[in-house]
């Protein structure tokens, strides 16, 4: 009877060369790989940019209502016996019929509130140094709506704050005391802006 013996097995060199990765695979593994990071890093900064405009649109929101508020109590100062004369901010428009024409209000110590705003919304002075930070600027413009009635003293308020459109620009120049309001509103290139509209009435 034959002894059976066993069978020497010898493996091909090439199947141990094919359980790995190869260069190609391995480059074209991080090429998808880097295109699927590139997208997601876009996106971060769309989204980072956008979060940005965001809080800029809502401090400037808060300082338009924050104006609104003082001309609502400047409006309670006044009457039909002193017209404005004893106003902060309707005083300060020429002649007894307000003329439709935005002007930058300057800086009430009294009150601490002018026209330039920081970054957080706080208010500045228009001390040069202090203007240098100034990131959001308001403009003013008071409409009487019945000039010619008697009796009838509604006035149209309107308020519209402005800031660079690049994040953390500061400039002085454009909430400067002696800037051209209108050259910097119609500048939509670099400024934002926001407007809010209201109404007081003169106390009888």
């Amino acid at each position: 009877m034959k002894a059976l013996t066993p069978r020497t097995q010898t493996r091909c060199p090439c199947r141990a060369l094919a359980a790995g990765y190869t260069v190609v695979e391995l480059m074209m593994a991080l090429a998808v790989f880097g295109i699927g990071v590139s997208g997601i890093i876009a996106m971060q900064k769309v989204a980072a940019a956008a979060n940005q405009h965001s809080r800029a649109l809502s401090i400037a929101t808060n300082i338009a209502q924050a104006w609104q508020d003082q001309l609502n109590m400047d409006a309670s100062l006044s009457n039909r016996l002193n017209g404005f004369a004893n106003t902060n901010w309707f005083k300060s428009v020429s002649g007894t019929n307000l003329q439709a024409t935005w002007s930058r209000p300057s800086y009430d110590t009294n009150l601490g509130i002018g026209a330039a705003f920081d970054a957080l919304g706080q208010p500045l002075s228009d001390a040069g140094a202090s203007l240098a930070n100034a990131q959001f600027c308001v403009h003013v413009q008071l409409t009487r709506l019945y000039p010619t009635s008697v009796g009838i003293d509604v006035i149209r308020t309107e308020v519209r704050v402005i800031w660079p459109r690049t994040e953390g620009t500061t400039s002085a120049t454009f909430c400067a005391v002696n800037s051209d309001v209108t050259t910097i509103a119609n500048d939509f290139a670099n400024y934002h802006s926001i407007y809010q509209v209201s109404a007081v009435r003169q106390q009888p």
